[in-house]
């Protein structure tokens, strides 16, 4: 067990502590290789406790997505530069998106797990809104459009298929989709260096949609 799951156990933080351990076992294992027993037994409390404090497997996974959405937010937001234009913000979250992914793929499959995630969570919706906000703004001003929309008016599709295309490509890289086009000895930086910046390529026929 890790010194800060001790510490905020023995601080009275036990919320935190699960929340902590539970976080640990997904970097570790995935949502394979969680369970709330082990999420007790890391942070030195009864095998009850997780389901005491937040009601199920649901509730406490919920609060490891959404926190898992706020480092999200911090890899896209460091991968901003100023005076980039819309397409070249749009290829840099990008990028960093599916970064993210490389790097946390336990957390990344988590939070697109409907049945663990309570996305009615009060918390949820902020969180996935202040992490996703920078590339759904950019993909907004390249075809021209707003968002959230006006009034009585559609989502744009080139937003819609901004966000499904860079969620897809980082869902392929963690799955080891595209080993059938890199054929170096460092993979991920021949997806990220050399691959990714061509494919995020927004130049779509659906630009021209109104």
């Amino acid at each position: 067990m890790s010194m800060t799951i001790r510490e905020s156990y023995h601080h009275g933080e036990l919320r935190s502590a699960l929340i902590a351990a539970s976080d640990e076992i997904i970097r570790e294992s995935g949502v394979e290789g969680f369970s709330l027993r082990e999420a007790a037994r890391r942070a030195g409390v009864s095998p009850g406790a997780p389901k005491h404090h937040f009601g199920s497997i649901v509730g406490l996974l919920t609060e490891v997505a959404i926190a898992a959405y706020g480092q999200l937010a911090r890899y896209l937001s460091d991968a901003l530069i100023e005076d980039e234009t819309a397409e070249q913000k749009l290829q840099s979250l990008g990028a960093a998106y599916v970064r993210y992914a490389l790097d946390n793929p336990g957390h990344f499959r988590l939070i697109c797990r409907k049945d663990l995630v309570n996305r009615h969570h009060p918390d949820f919706e902020p969180a996935v809104y202040s992490a996703m906000a920078g590339f759904v703004l950019a993909a907004a001003e390249y075809y021209g459009s707003t968002f959230p929309p006006e009034t009585d008016h559609a989502v744009h599709p080139g937003i819609v298929s901004a966000v499904s295309t860079i969620h897809g490509i980082a869902h392929m890289a963690i799955e080891d989709k595209f080993s059938f086009v890199l054929r170096s000895d460092e993979p991920e930086t021949e997806l990220l260096g050399t691959l990714l910046p061509s494919m995020l390529n927004f130049n779509w026929p659906v630009k021209d949609l109104q």
